[in-house]
Formats: C-alpha cells, sequence, structure tokens
C-alpha cells in the first residue's frame, strides 16, 4: 500500500508539472498562432507585417521543454521532500545537463545540444532529487547541527552542500558509465535486439511510434517529443535533423491527437451536447486552442492523462482513424504528399493542403471526427456522470417536495483526477449509492420529545431529518454521513433550518405554544455569518427558543472560532447545547473552557456495558454532578427502557431523552403534547404531559 500511494503521489506530482508548464505552452503558441497570421498578410501585399518569426519560436519551445519540465518538476520534488528549493532545483538541473547531454560546451566554447527528450528529463530529476533527499537525511552530512545563532534558511542551505556534492557525482559516474557503453559498441549490442526500424513496413513504423506516443502522453509525458526522441536516438538522428518517422505527414493529418487526432471533437460534443454541462467552461476555453491543435488544456484540465475513463477512447481514435484514412489512399483516392505542414494547421485544412487539394482527402477527414465523435461521446457521458454525482444528488433534492440542497454546491475542480483515484471513486461510489437511495424519496423532519426528569412534562423537541421513500416508509438518515463527506453539511443544516420553520409557522397558526427546538448544527453553518444572522433575525420574527446543539468535538477543537458565535446566539435568547459528551473523545478538563447551558450525554454514559454496570453508574453520577458543580443542566439521551430511565433519575439528570419516554413522531402527532396558548393555569391537566 505504501509502495503504491508514493506511485500515485509520484503519477501526482508528474502532472502538477506538465500543468505548470501550460501558461509558456500557451504562450508560445500563441506567437506561433501571431507568427502566420503576420505572414498571411504579407502573402496579401501588406509589407513589412511579418514581426515574429514563428519557426524560431516552435524550434526553442521543442529545445526548451525537457529544460522547462526539469525545473518545474524538481521544484515539486523539492517541495515534497523539504528541501531547500532553489539549491534543490539547481542541482537538479546540473544533473539533467550531466546525464542527458541536452547542453555540452565543446572545446571552441560553443554549446551543443544533443538528444535532449523528456525521457531523459523525466528521471534525471526524479534520480537527482531522490538521491539529494537521501543524502540529506544523512546526519553526518550535515555540516551544521546545533547552531541557534545561525540563520535558519542559511543552516539549510549549506547543509545541502555535501549531500548535493555526492548527488552530482553520483551522476557523474552515472555520465561516465553513458558514455562507457556508447564507446564500446554496447549500445550497438543492445539495439541488435530492439525492433530494426530500417528493415520494418512504414505502416508498422507508424504502430510502434503512435503507440509510444500514446502511452507517454497518458502517463503525462509529451507523447510526440518522447516517441520522437526515442526514434531519433535509435537511428541515430542528431536534433534539427530529418523527421524520425517516414509517415510524419499522414501522422500530422489523420492520427496526431489535435485535429483529426482525436480531442478536437471533445469541445464540440461538450458545448452541443446538453449532458456535459460540467465540463462546458473547460469547453469553451479549449476550443479555440484545440482548433489550432493545442490540446494541453483538455489533456490537463478535462483531464485526459491519468484517467481511467479516457484510455480506451485516447488510445483506439488515433488507429481507427489510420484505418479510415488508409482505405481510400489503397484504392487510390488521394494521396498524402511528405510535405511539411504546420502542427498548428487546423482541421480539414490539413488534410486539404496535404493532399494538393483533395476533396477526398477532405471528405475522409470529416468521416474521421464524425467517427471520433463516436467513439468519445459514450465516455464523455460516463465521466460526466461520474463527476456529477454531487450535482446529481443537489438537483434531485431541489426536486423533492420539501427541496433541499440549493447550488451553493459548486463542482468542485478536477474530482476524478487519478491523483486521489482510489480515495476518490470511493467517495463517488458511496455517493452514488446514496443517490440511488434517495431517488423517488422525500426528506422530512421528525421530532424526538425532551422531558423533565423530575415532572415529565414537556420541556422540548429535537429535529431529526428523517427520508420517506415511495412506499411511506420512513427511513433513518443513513445518508447523512455521504452527504457530510461530499462538503454538504451546510445546506443540510440550511434545509433543516428552513423545514423547523415552516412547521413553527403551521403550528403557531393552529394556536400551540411552541417549546425550545433542539438543532444540532455542523460547523460549517455556525462559521457562516449570514447564515447565523439570517436564523436569529428568522427565529426573532417567530418568537421561537431554541436550544443548539454542538458536538463536543467540534467545539473543543474550534473553540476559538465558535467562541463569538456562541456569544451571538446566547445574546439573542438561545442556548447552547453540547452535544454527545462522552463519546470517546471527552476530556472533563474541557468542561471549564465551554460557554455553554446544557451538556447532552453521550448514549455510551447512560447505557455501560453489562459487565461495568457498577463502575458505569458511578462515572455517570460523577459526570452528572460535576456538570451541575459548572452550572450546566444535564441531559440523558437514549433511555431505551424502565430500568435505564431509573438509573438516570437516580444518577440526577435534568431531562430525559429516548424512545421510552417518546419516540420520534411526525409534527402534526408531537404537536398533540404542546400547550395551547389559552391553556388553563398550571396544575390543571393538560396533553404535555408525559408519563414516566
Amino acid at each position: 500500500m505504501l509502495r503504491q500511494l508514493a506511485r500515485s503521489k509520484d503519477l501526482l506530482l508528474l502532472r502538477e508539472a506538465f500543468t505548470s508548464l501550460l501558461p509558456i505552452v500557451l504562450i508560445m503558441n500563441i506567437l506561433v498562432l501571431l507568427s502566420g497570421l503576420t505572414q498571411l498578410l504579407e502573402t496579401w501585399g501588406i509589407a513589412g507585417a511579418s514581426t515574429l518569426n514563428g519557426d524560431e519560436v516552435s524550434r526553442l519551445y521543442y529545445f526548451l521543454i525537457p529544460l522547462f519540465l526539469n525545473l518545474a518538476l524538481s521544484t515539486l520534488l523539492a517541495k515534497a521532500k523539504e528541501l531547500d528549493p532553489i539549491g534543490t532545483i539547481l542541482i537538479a538541473m546540473v544533473c539533467f545537463f550531466r546525464v542527458s547531454g541536452f547542453l555540452a560546451i565543446s572545446t571552441t566554447a560553443q554549446i551543443t545540444s544533443y538528444h535532449g527528450s523528456i525521457l531523459t528529463s523525466v528521471p534525471a530529476s526524479f534520480l537527482a532529487v531522490g538521491l539529494l533527499a537521501h543524502f540529506s537525511q544523512l546526519k553526518r552530512l550535515q555540516l551544521i547541527k546545533q547552531r541557534p545563532d545561525l540563520n535558519p534558511r542559511l543552516k539549510k542551505t549549506l547543509n545541502l552542500l555535501l549531500p548535493g556534492l555526492l548527488t552530482v557525482i553520483c551522476f557523474e559516474l552515472l555520465g561516465q558509465c553513458v558514455h562507457l557503453i556508447t564507446d564500446t559498441g554496447l549500445l550497438a549490442i543492445f539495439a541488435h535486439f530492439l525492433p530494426q526500424f530500417e528493415h520494418i513496413g512504414k505502416i508498422q513504423e507508424l504502430i510502434v511510434y503512435k503507440t509510444i506516443a500514446l502511452v507517454t502522453w497518458f502517463v503525462g509525458l509529451h507523447g510526440e517529443h518522447s516517441a520522437d526522441g526515442l526514434f531519433r536516438l535509435l537511428k541515430d538522428i542528431p536534433a534539427g535533423g530529418a523527421s524520425s518517422l517516414s509517415l510524419k505527414t499522414f501522422h500530422d493529418v489523420f492520427m496526431n491527437i489535435g485535429g483529426t487526432g482525436c480531442t478536437f471533437v471533445i469541445p464540440v460534443l461538450i458545448l452541443f451536447s446538453k449532458k456535459h454541462t460540467p465540463f462546458k467552461s473547460l469547453a469553451q476555453i479549449s476550443l479555440p486552442f484545440a482548433l489550432f491543435n493545442v490540446n494541453e488544456i483538455l489533456l490537463f484540465g478535462l483531464p485526459i492523462i491519468l484517467n481511467p475513463f479516457f484510455l480506451i477512447p485516447f488510445v483506439l481514435t488515433p488507429f481507427v482513424n489510420m484505418v479510415i484514412a488508409l482505405i481510400p489512399m489503397m484504392f487510390g483516392f488521394f494521396t498524402i504528399n511528405p510535405v511539411e505542414i504546420s502542427w498548428m494547421s487546423p482541421p480539414l485544412y490539413s488534410a486539404y493542403i496535404a493532399s494538393n487539394g483533395s476533396v477526398w482527402a477532405v471528405l475522409t477527414h470529416v468521416v474521421c471526427l464524425l467517427v471520433d465523435a463516436c467513439i468519445y461521446y459514450p465516455f464523455l457521458v460516463w465521466a460526466g456522470h461520474q463527476y456529477k454525482t454531487p450535482l446529481y444528488l443537489s438537483k434531485l433534492f431541489e426536486d423533492d417536495a420539501y427541496g433541499f440542497v440549493n447550488e451553493e454546491i459548486s463542482l468542485r475542480e478536477e474530482s476524478l483526477f487519478v491523483t486521489k483515484q482510489l480515495g476518490t471513486l470511493k467517495r463517488m461510489s458511496s455517493a452514488q449509492r446514496v443517490l440511488k437511495q434517495l431517488k423517488g424519496r422525500q426528506l422530512l423532519l421528525y421530532f424526538q420529545p425532551k422531558v423533565s426528569a423530575k415532572t415529565g412534562q414537556l420541556v422540548g423537541i429535537e429535529a431529526l431529518i428523517r427520508s420517506q421513500d415511495a412506499q411511506g416508509r420512513i427511513l433513518p438518515p443513513s445518508f447523512l454521513p455521504v452527504l457530510y463527506q461530499q462538503g454538504l453539511s451546510k445546506v443540510v443544516d440550511q434545509k433543516v433550518v428552513a423545514l423547523v420553520f415552516k412547521h413553527v409557522q403551521q403550528w403557531q397558526a393552529s394556536g400551540f405554544s411552541i417549546p425550545p427546538i433542539s438543532i444540532n448544527f455542523d460547523k460549517d453553518f455556525l462559521l457562516d455569518p449570514d447564515a447565523v444572522q439570517n436564523f436569529i433575525t428568522e427565529a426573532n420574527q417567530y418568537n421561537v427558543c431554541f436550544c443548539l446543539e454542538i458536538t463536543e468535538h467540534t467545539y473543543t477543537i474550534e473553540v476559538e472560532a465558535l467562541a463569538s458565535v456562541v456569544r451571538q446566539l446566547r445574546a439573542a435568547g438561545h442556548r447552547i447545547s453540547i452535544d454527545d459528551f462522552g463519546a470517546g473523545y471527552s476530556s472533563l478538563s474541557s468542561l471549564v473552557s465551554l460557554a455553554a447551558d446544557e451538556i447532552k450525554l453521550d448514549r455510551k454514559l447512560v447505557v455501560p456495558p453489562p459487565e461495568e454496570g457498577v463502575r458505569g453508574q458511578v462515572l455517570l453520577e460523577s459526570s452528572v454532578r460535576l456538570c451541575h458543580d459548572l452550572g450546566f443542566s444535564v441531559v440523558a439521551e437514549g433511555v431505551e427502557n424502565q430500568k435505564q430511565l431509573q438509573l438516570v433519575l437516580d444518577c440526577g439528570v435534568d431531562v430525559v431523552q429516548g424512545n421510552y419516554t417518546g419516540k420520534p413522531m411526525h409534527p402534526d402527532q408531537v404537536s398533540g403534547f404542546f400547550p395551547c396558548i389559552n391553556d388553563p393555569p398550571e396544575g390543571a391537566p393538560t396533553a404535555s404531559s408525559v408519563s414516566l
């Protein structure tokens, strides 16, 4: 499991590194687009319009992308391993230079470049930072140990000296081994067992090339750069030389990931389909770029990279397009000339240029686009369902007769990334199960009486959320933990408040005097100033007193944040109850700092295990006595029988709550225990008495 988590973290860092390159990639692509535009203006007779050299920018981008990735990845790795960021970046960059041959200085002081593929950039970055982190953990390599008078930043930097030196030496040795292998001809012997590209057909070569490109793209590497770098290495083609792929033009027209290569249709499908609303914004942003084969926004934003939902279509579409395009070419409808075509040529136009204006080539391109759309469509629908599970929950609850979750649920960015594959998919699975459970149900409130231990009179009610299925059965809120996990606790609380005030209005219209109503609030609701103020305002409007229950665990952790909120609620005339006290994490000393009116003992204190009966009663008596001494009223919940009731009465609790004294009831049923506003004076028999 630890190894799996480590691999997932490495993939996450790699994806983040590529994402961080997105701005510079788009900037350089835009410069190339502007260059093409200015050249077009010159062809129209506007002299001097060309101010940018797109070819130079494109070559610079291709040349620098391995270095960019090295810098980005080593930065993230330094942060993850808590190393000095600047020192780590510089050491990792030097190691990359030395082992990859990315840059070299000749005896005449000329800078030359060799195979600077991303395939060498990524492992060099991981290895360099990994070695640096390993050596940094060795205390004997730390120059500065106990120097409290030394600047911590300087201490951290100096302690990187020996680990950095050893890391660079390791890479020097690694570089010497690489040179030894190449000088002694071992590489040629190894290459003998690899595919002999000179002896395989052009189609087979294209399939191998595309397979390498797709696999490397899917794990976060630039596929074409990686495949081209590997092919150049095996074919011994220097950087800047001829293309390493025989059918390069055919590949760029029909199989590259842009254009008909097989991501252009994605934003079009999303924008013209009502089923993919979670991705609308992404599609609007990416479509103009996708038109010119800039696909990084889709690859990292949708995402396609590292996303199992799109593995099948991502791999399938290029090869399907290859077959579709080869069939009419075999029958002589058109040919693709080995001419250089700008990688930013839009779909259809690239086929038109490469085929010397053949209409059949353009029609074939259209067929490829339609087939790509058919392949991607079901996977987009599937991914949309997974992505929008929380949104489906909100829509379901909004359409419910009682309403529920509103538009406050924001779409979580990149919710199905493989960065958190296992955890995310598990949460989505749970949410989908809840979605199925709640379909066709209504959400409503039941109320459980709270009675005085001394008089048996009704002293309050607690609001409890329930669901009702199509057969009319009332079911417990087993869905609440998943909703809270999805970040919906505040909207759940807001819905409970709305339903409570709805029933308050009905009860007051019927002439009932409403006892204090207990509601359990999560911290997300309580820490929202607007939500708390709206609650206070509406409670004043109906002149109703509430007892607001906060779990002891939440209160003790968020005591500073909740302190002002509690003061505000108490000043408005409401009571504060500490819920679930004694649930396993309570500290008796924390009672001193709690600004509350009531302590609600957890059922584990009220009903101790049978084998701990005597000690359990002593603990219960001591807890009640301590709470009373500190000025708290004490509520015992979970009372299920006469024996438990007698126990809590003997221990001196003030209020009793449980199925024995009153099960959760429908609002119309619980109102039968409310006194009317014109009830007879105290002492006369009333409906609000609950027999103890």
